[in-house]
Order: C-alpha cells, then sequence, then structure tokens
C-alpha cells in the first residue's frame, strides 16, 4: 500500500555544497550549485513506490539518472514506482561554474524482510515550531524510540512533537520475525527570526490638521515601541489614530522578539505643507483608472497644450496617484521658482507623444503664482448632487433621475433600505461619503414590465455607459428567480471601487461589456442556500474582466470568483473559504479565454465544495475565436482540505504557463499540459502563519531568492509589481536582483 508522506528537507541539508550566489552585480554565477535528495524509504518491498524530494540552489538546470531520467525543476517532488528491483536515483544540477550532484539508493527486499518508512512533514521548521513525525514497517513486532523523542512506539503511526528550539535528531528501531532496521530523521530548526513588522497608515498624505490611523501587527516580537512623530510602548499589533499633523511626519515601529530586533518605518506627507510646490486631490470622476492621469504645469498665464514640441510646452508633468486601498486620487508638483502659472489636468497622458501635436483635452484649468509657500488646489467635480437625510436628496434613486452625464452623486453614509435604481445615464459617478453607504434590501424584488424598481435583477441595475461606483455597502439582494445581485451590469465600462458585496443572492452578476474593473472591494457569504449556481461575482460574459486587491472569501456553495469574459486579468486578491467556507472554486474560468493570475492569495478550506481549486475550461473552451492562453505566476495557493488539484486545465487550450508559485497543502498541482517552472511543492515552504493566512515569507523560507523572471504573455509583462495588504488593499512589491517564488517578496 502506497504510503504518501511529506519529504524531509533538513538532513538534506546538512550535506548542501554552497548557497547560492548572485555574483558581483552581473547576473554571473560565482559558485557551484548545490542539490540534496531524499526518498521516503530506502528499502521496499516488490510493487511498492517511493517519493523523491529534492532542492537545489544556484542552479540553471537539472538532470536524473540512474533509475530515472529526465530534465527537472529546480526544487520539487516525484512519486515512482512500482519498484521490483534496487535502483540508484542520481541528481545533476549544473550552473557556468559547473555540475554536483547527489543520489539515494533504494532496495528491494524480500517480501518477508523488515522494512521501515520514517519521515517529517516539515523540515526545516521555524523556532518554536512543531513537526509531525510519520513512519509505516513491515514483518516487524515492535518499535522504540530514542534522541530527541522515547518510548515505545506502534508499529505504525503518527506524532507530533516539539515546540523545538534547537536542531533535533529522532531515531526509531523496530524488530520482529522481517529482522532489525533502523532509521532517523533529523530535523533542522531555524533560528528564531527577528520579529516581521506589518506597519502601515490609512493614507500616505492628508491635509493639515487631519489625523491618521497607524495600525500594525509584529509576527514574532515580544515588546514593541514607537519612535520619531509618535512614542511609547505598543501592544503587539493594534492600531492608533495619530494627528492632527500639520508636518510630514515618519512613524517608526521598533519591536523586539527571541530572534532579535526589527524596525519598520513609513512617511505621511501633509498637504499643504511649508515649502515649495503645489498639490491637491484630484476628483476621480475625472481619471482614467487603465490609462495615464497627468497634472501639466506652464509657466506663465496660457492655454494648455500638449508636449508637441514647441514653446508652449509644459515645464513639468507629475503622475496623478491613487491612495492605496481607497478611491482617492492627487498630485504633487515641487520645484518651482517664484513666477506665476497656469496648471492643468488630463486623464489622456498615454496619449501625448512627445514632441508631435495629439489632440488631447484638459480639465480645471488653475492660474497661480508661487511665491515660496506650498499651495493647495484640489480639482473637483463639475457638478455634485448629495444625497442623505439633510441633504437635497433623501434617495439614491432620486438623485439618479435629476443627474445628467458627467454628474457626481455623493451619498452620506448610512442605510438606505430598498433603494432600487436602473442606472441609465452615462458617466455617472456615486459615492459614498463619510464611511460607506448602505444600500440594502428587505423584500424579495418582483419583476414587472415597464418598472425600474420592479426590475426583477437587483438592487443596482446598471444599464448606462462609464458609470462607476465608490465606498457603497450591497446586502440582502433578493429575486424571485432567486438571483438577485448587489449589482447587475448589463452596461459598458462600469467601475466598482472600494464597495462591500455581502448576504447577497448574487454579489455582482452580468457582464464585462468594454471593461469591468473591481478594485479595493470585499465580497462575502454571497449565494443562495446550497443552491451552488450563486456566487460572490459572476462576469457571465463580455470583453475584459479586471480584479484587483480585493478579498472575496467564503462564497456559499459557489464561486469565490467565476468569470467567462474573454480576456481576465485577477491581479494581487486573497481570494479564499478560510476556516469554515463552502465554496467550490476559488476561481472558476469555465470557457477559458486570455487570462492572467498574478500575485493573488488562493486558499481552498477544509468544508470547500469542490476538490478543485482552480479550474480553467472546466465547461469547454469558447469556440467565439477568443484566445485560450492562462498564465500563473507569482502566486501562493494553499490547500487545506488536504486532497484534490490546486489547477486543472482543459485539453485544447492554446498555451498555460505556470512560474514561481508556492502549492502547499495536500493533493496534485497542476493537471494538463502546461509549461512549468520554479514553482515550490511543500508542506512548509516558510509562511509566516499559514493557520492564520499571513502568507508573507519567513527569514528560512526556501522561496527566497529561487524564482526567475516570468517574461511576457501575449504581450503583458508578467513581472509581480504589487503585494496584497489585507484587508483588501496594496502595496508595492519590493524589488531587487532576486524574485522570490509565491505572491510576498520578502523583506526585513
Amino acid at each position: 500500500m502506497e504510503i504518501l508522506i511529506r519529504i524531509v528537507f533538513c538532513q538534506l541539508m546538512l550535506f548542501v555544497l554552497v548557497a547560492c550566489s548572485t555574483g558581483a552585480g552581473n547576473g554571473q554565477d560565482t559558485s557551484l550549485p548545490s542539490v540534496a535528495l531524499t526518498t521516503t524509504a530506502n528499502s521496499v518491498q516488490s510493487g511498492d513506490n517511493v517519493r523523491l524530494t529534492w532542492i537545489s540552489r544556484n542552479a540553471n538546470s537539472c538532470v536524473a539518472t540512474g533509475g530515472w531520467s529526465g530534465t527537472k525543476n529546480r526544487i520539487g517532488s516525484q512519486l515512482l514506482g512500482p519498484l521490483t528491483v534496487s535502483q540508484n536515483y542520481i541528481l545533476t544540477c549544473t550552473n557556468t561554474m559547473g555540475s554536483v550532484s547527489d543520489s539515494v539508493s533504494v532496495a528491494v527486499v524480500s517480501p518477508d524482510a523488515a522494512t521501515l518508512s520514517f519521515s517529517s512533514d516539515a523540515n526545516p521548521v521555524d523556532y518554536d515550531g512543531v513537526v509531525t513525525l510519520s513512519w509505516s514497517t513491515r514483518n516487524v513486532d515492535a518499535c522504540s524510540a530514542s534522541g530527541d523523542w522515547n518510548g515505545s512506539k506502534a508499529t505504525s503511526g503518527t506524532e507530533t512533537v516539539g515546540p523545538l528550539i534547537s536542531d533535533s535528531q529522532f531515531n526509531l528501531s523496530c524488530s520482529g520475525s522481517g529482522g532489525d532496521i533502523n532509521a532517523s530523521v533529523t530535523v533542522q530548526v531555524n533560528s528564531a527570526a527577528s520579529p516581521v513588522i506589518n506597519f502601515m497608515s490609512s493614507t500616505s498624505n492628508v491635509s493639515a490638521g487631519d489625523n491618521v490611523t497607524l495600525s500594525w501587527n509584529a509576527t514574532g516580537a515580544e515588546t514593541c515601541t514607537a519612535a520619531d512623530d509618535w512614542s511609547g510602548n505598543k501592544a503587539i499589533s493594534g492600531s492608533e489614530v495619530v494627528g492632527p499633523l500639520n508636518a510630514n511626519s515618519n512613524f517608526t515601529l521598533n519591536c523586539v522578539g527571541a530572534g532579535g530586533a526589527s524596525s519598520k518605518s513609513l512617511s505621511v506627507s501633509v498637504l499643504p505643507a511649508t515649502g515649495d510646490g503645489i498639490n491637491g486631490f484630484i476628483d476621480s470622476s475625472y481619471i482614467n483608472r487603465l490609462g495615464v492621469s497627468q497634472v501639466y504645469v506652464y509657466a506663465g498665464t496660457v492655454e494648455p497644450d500638449d508636449k508637441d514640441g514647441d514653446s508652449g510646452d509644459p515645464l513639468l508633468v507629475v503622475d496623478v496617484s491613487q491612495a492605496p486601498g481607497t478611491c482617492n486620487f492627487n498630485y504633487a508638483v515641487a520645484g518651482l521658482s517664484n513666477g506665476s502659472y497656469t496648471l492643468a489636468f488630463t486623464a489622456e497622458g498615454e496619449t501625448d507623444i512627445a514632441g508631435q501635436d495629439d489632440p488631447i483635452s484638459f480639465k480645471g484649468v488653475y492660474n497661480f503664482t508661487y511665491s515660496g509657500n506650498a499651495l493647495q488646489h484640489d480639482i473637483v467635480a463639475a457638478n455634485i448632487l448629495r444625497v442623505g437625510a439633510n441633504q437635497a436628496y433623501q434617495t439614491v434613486q432620486a438623485a439618479a433621475a435629476a443627474a445628467t452625464a458627467g454628474d457626481v452623486i455623493e451619498v452620506d453614509a448610512g442605510n438606505y433600505p430598498d433603494d432600487i435604481i436602473v442606472f441609465r445615464t452615462n458617466n455617472l459617478t456615486v459615492r459614498g461619503v463619510g464611511g460607506r453607504a448602505h444600500i440594502s434590501g428587505t423584500y424579495v424584488i418582483p419583476f414587472r414590465s415597464g418598472s425600474d424598481v420592479d426590475n426583477g435583477m437587483g438592487l443596482w441595475v446598471n444599464k448606462s455607459t462609464g458609470l462607476t461606483v465608490e465606498n457603497i455597502e450591497f446586502s440582502n439582494a433578493r429575486v424571485a428567480d432567486e438571483n438577485g445581485a448587489g449589482i447587475r451590469n448589463q452596461g459598458r465600462d462600469l467601475t466598482i471601487c472600494n464597495s462591500y458585496f455581502h448576504n447577497n443572492e448574487d454579489g455582482f452578476l452580468g457582464g464585462a461589456y468594454g471593461t469591468l474593473l473591481i478594485e479595493y472591494s470585499e465580497f462575502y457569504l454571497n449565494g443562495w442556500t446550497d443552491l451552488g449556481r450563486n456566487h460572490n461575482m459572476y462576469i457571465d460574459e463580455g470583453d475584459r474582466f479586471i480584479l484587483r486587491h480585493s478579498y472575496s472569501h467564503h462564497a456559499r456553495i459557489g464561486h469565490n470568483v467565476k468569470t467567462r469574459a474573454r480576456e481576465n486579468h485577477i491581479l494581487y486578491n486573497r481570494i479564499m473559504d478560510e476556516t469554515d467556507g463552502t465554496a467550490s472554486y476559488a476561481i472558476d474560468v469555465p470557457n477559458g479565454g486570455l487570462t492572467y493570475v498574478i500575485g493573488n492569495l488562493l486558499q481552498q478550506g477544509p468544508d470547500t465544495d469542490n476538490s478543485t481549486l482552480f479550474p480553467y475550461g472546466a465547461e469547454g473552451l469558447s469556440g467565439d475565436g477568443r484566445t485560450h492562453q492562462l498564465y500563473v505566476v507569482n502566486n501562493t495557493l494553499v490547500n487545506d482540505r488536504g486532497n484534490g488539484t490546486f489547477i486543472n486545465i482543459s485539453g485544447g487550450t492554446e498555451k498555460a504557463v505556470v512560474i514561481n508559485n508556492i502549492f502547499a497543502g495536500g493533493g496534485g498541482t497542476v493537471n494538463g499540459a502546461t509549461e512549468e517552472s520554479n514553482n515550490i511543492i511543500s508542506a512548509d515552504p516558510g509562511l509566516v502563519d499559514r493557520a492564520n493566512y499571513d502568507y508573507r515569507l519567513t527569514a528560512g523560507s526556501i522561496a527566497r531568492d529561487a524564482g526567475i523572471a516570468p517574461g511576457q504573455g501575449a504581450g503583458l509583462d508578467l513581472t509581480p509589481v504589487y503585494h496584497y495588504v489585507h484587508p483588501s488593499s496594496q502595496e508595492d512589491r519590493p524589488r531587487d536582483n532576486s524574485l522570490d517564488i509565491g505572491a510576498y517578496e520578502y523583506a526585513e
């Protein structure tokens, strides 16, 4: 009977020759590679299988010889058998400096001989960590333990040992009718790591006199203290409102633990502040989220013009930036001398080619005189309709009926029960202010021909072009057909930002006509009883779907993300069942299409309704002429179900590339024809706190510096540029000479 046991890495590392070296900044290898190969059992009976596991460092390629053959990934495992004769397995890894080999032998013994298989589920382990030892035998009657465990043991079983604070050796001796047999497992324990600090602010810039909320979590810390522009002892995790701020401020958190000390700092800019330049905010209704929005500054009082190379070109051009986790946009222009200037905003920066005449348009033209002190100028919406108990409109429905193209509807935070709308006016922006505005359903919405309220589809139905929804909460959408949506989309170019969909029959339902962009949003517990056809979000057709920096979790029986769009960009999200979720798939792309899955945290829980985490083309690849290519790059995928398949790819897929991913947990990794490279398959790849879904890398993670440049996929650069930050936010991914595997780049 096949015994599948996680492979021991620790004792292998005792024989590693030289860890990887990046050379003197020129990308050349300056040391030999290293390789370590191990097996689950050194003796088996005829017909049994064994699993080989290996890890290499600083290698360009690895080749198997002896009892196996072929090119192998730099890190991996492989089940071999059934064995009928003894075998010697050799793995040779090479770089420009030369080659290094490691080998293991597996003896096939007679049926009445004693056999013993003994291993650990994780190796190395973090300081104060635990491991589970597993063993199985044949033809023995009794076993006893020695070394760093002791006592009589059953002839097969598992036992969790720890916490471990130093390298440990576990010996197992068995005897019986088949003779005596011994085995040892050495578990390497990483030195106690310095605390890992996650430290963030609610915004990176504020107006003078405003507050900022700092939040933090320090893994592996015993004490923390604040320094610079705040002070005092701090809890290991928490949040604190700091302010009012009247100058640019720097906040530092110093934490100490068993492994040493760590420090993390962040800065908050205050606008305006004493100093040069002009800065301010741009209303999001003017922003091109998929293009380049910029502010141009000209000398003197002029009519704004493009960068066509004549005397009227701008002196300075600066990008408009979006504050992470928000729908707020700002700019800052520095380096001005005293004098008069003209400032203008354009959302068409990518079409303004230097040296040629381009017909771009400007908004918010502003003339000002600069005399040495910082100025603030905000470019606000031209027309704002306000909704709330003390505003001109009591409901969003009433404001939408009165709005014209390009207007902004601002909705005071609060509850708006049954504020049901069908949007037909183009280019509206609807945003909650002072917190999220909550659109809640209290009854089953019927269908009545000619009625927008009795639309039979959902709380908000979009039939317009260019609608933007910001800071809105949707709950309890129900219709007679049991597929009521928080938002039902039948329009084009819809944007959803920083919104929350929960406890609806469907969170979002509809097409991705033009471009559907969902960012910085949360989807939770959408779905209806156990139907299985309702989802957190279901893009049922369309052109292009972009989901980024969002959190989709605990869909009821249905999928956390399901999309039939022709093109899909699923980037830097957290998509999970967690402990008690019952979702079927984390991501479902049932009809294929050009699909990018980059930088995500994907997890399948123990109660999932389906054993596959992510299928591609499960309902048949569409024959509508779309490109059937899949790129899965630098994700961290965790299967807490214990079995099943991480990724299942339909036959007929033109191209499937799986690069730099971490696969942690039970089950098969990828089913289907793929181009796979530099993926880690490990029960313990070195995650900060897998049990609590913190998938950042530990200092000793085998994923560090083990990635490769992913190149391009169908013309798009596949290199990850962000990290997901919980909840529903992001930060820039650090860049260095060596890319880490998985969704996170290790940072001190």
